[in-house]
Parts: C-alpha cells; sequence; structure tokens
C-alpha cells in the first residue's frame, strides 16, 4: 500500500537500507540550497501568477507543494534525532498565530490591518522578553541573511521609517532618486559609478516601498515580459539567416510587434 502523507513518504525514503540513497545522505546543512532554490521558484510562480488561469493555478500549486516538501525534509530529520517533528512545527505556528492574533481569537479590538501590525511587534517584544532576549536590538539587527539584495534593501526602508527616518511624502523620495541618477551619469571612476548606481538601485527600492510595490516581483516580472518578448525576436532571427543576418533595427521592430502583442 502506498504512503497518503508527506510525512510518510518522507519517513520511508529515509528509511535505513530500503530507503532512497540520496536522500539518507541528506542533513539540514546539505538541504539549505535547496530550501533557497525552491523558495526563489515559488517566487517566480507567483510573479507569474493569474487567478483562476488553470496552468498558472497548477504551477503555483506544485511549486508549493516543493516548498513544503524541504520543510517536511528538515522535520524528518529532526524526529530522526528524537527533537520534534512536522506535527510540532504545525503546532508552533497555531499557537503562534493565536497568540499574535488576540483580535480574532480574544476579545482585543482593532481598528484596521496598521493596528494588527503595531499589536503583533508589541505580543513579539513581549515573547522575547519572556524568553530573556534583549528586547531592544539595534534598528538593523536581525535582518536575515538570506534575503536577496532587493528584499534586504527593502527591509532596510522599513525598519528605518519605523523610527521615523523617512521621507515625509512620494515626491521627496522622487527627488531622492533623480538626485541619484544625475549623480550617477556625473561619474566615469568605475568604483565611484559602481557606488552611484547602489545609490540608484537603493532610492528606487525605497520609491517602491513608499509606493506600494514590491520590487522583487516587480523585477520577477519584468524579466519575464522581457524573456518572452525576446523569444520572438529569437524565434525571427533563427527563421530568417539566423543572428548573423539581423540589424539591431530590425529585431527593435520584431520586439515592439512582440510588445503590441
Amino acid at each position: 500500500m502506498q504512503p497518503t502523507t508527506l510525512a510518510a513518504v518522507m519517513s520511508l525514503l529515509r528509511t535505513p537500507v530500503t530507503g532512497c540513497p540520496w536522500d539518507l545522505k541528506q542533513d539540514h546543512q546539505t538541504l539549505a540550497k535547496y530550501l533557497r532554490e525552491e523558495a526563489a521558484e515559488t517566487l517566480d510562480a507567483l510573479a507569474a501568477h493569474v487567478p483562476g488561469d488553470p496552468e498558472k493555478e497548477r504551477h503555483l500549486c506544485e511549486e508549493l507543494g516543493d516548498l513544503w516538501l524541504q520543510i517536511a525534509f528538515h522535520a524528518q530529520l529532526a524526529q530522526e534525532r528524537g527533537a520534534w517533528d512536522l506535527h510540532e512545527v504545525e503546532r508552533t505556528i497555531v499557537e503562534k498565530l493565536i497568540r499574535r492574533h488576540p483580535h480574532v481569537f480574544a476579545t482585543t479590538e482593532v481598528a484596521d490591518a496598521e493596528e494588527v501590525l503595531v499589536n503583533w511587534k508589541a505580543i513579539k517584544q513581549e515573547e522575547k522578553a519572556d524568553l530573556g532576549q534583549d528586547t531592544a536590538p539595534r534598528v538593523m539587527t536581525g535582518i536575515a541573511k538570506s534575503l536577496s539584495p532587493l528584499e534586504e534593501a527593502m527591509e532596510i526602508g522599513h525598519r528605518c521609517a519605523k523610527v521615523g527616518f523617512e521621507w515625509p511624502d512620494m515626491e521627496g523620495v522622487l527627488d531622492k532618486v533623480k538626485e541619484e541618477i544625475a549623480e550617477l551619469s556625473a561619474e566615469s571612476e568605475p568604483q565611484r559609478v559602481e557606488e552611484e548606481f547602489g545609490d540608484v538601485l537603493f532610492s528606487l527600492v525605497q520609491w517602491a516601498r513608499k509606493k506600494g510595490v514590491d520590487p522583487d516581483r516587480a523585477l520577477r516580472r519584468q524579466m519575464q515580459r522581457f524573456t518572452g518578448r525576446f523569444a520572438h525576436v529569437e524565434d525571427f532571427a533563427l527563421a530568417n539567416g539566423g543572428w548573423e543576418q539581423q540589424n539591431l533595427e530590425g529585431m527593435e521592430a520584431v520586439w515592439q510587434a512582440a510588445k503590441r502583442k
């Protein structure tokens, strides 16, 4: 009889002698890169997701399953050494969600989503205090090293805004973007160009944050659009003598046609 749950499948894959040799060789550290890869592929699926589109829905479901597999794999390893298991992972997050949503599971009242976040932060600080942890760390303490540069820039901006180090309006941050672009345009020394380019990217991320745009998702979607349009250019080139027979004007015309389509 075939197993019907992910936990059961993982248990069989990790069974000595009869299990899978590759799965039996893995530990938490060797699995880390697969967790990063699956998280990235899930983000790509989210960026390409169109609600109601059967193929897009299937793709997102599949990628979430791959991500869930990584969680189950780590839980299986912990279960084997008697530390915790997949049920404990679920129990822990359920307890946390109930504790941090007193407006749903208790009598606390909130006016809006912003107040929910304020309460969440306060409850999180109380939890740290109960564990004897520092409840007043420095502003930039604890930013996850696994974040992409865009995500980290976004997080830095969020943290600065929480303590009031923030532009008062959209016009201010847009002026900053323009200022950084002007400084980049004026530079020619390689190291300074790199520094100014970084300033432009960082200020653009802060503009996106103020505008409510997810820069990581926006870039992922842009790259998907670009590669889709470029595929039309490539198809045209291959059907008309190859890349050597093409010129920029002709390729641009195909690109624009693909864009209109």
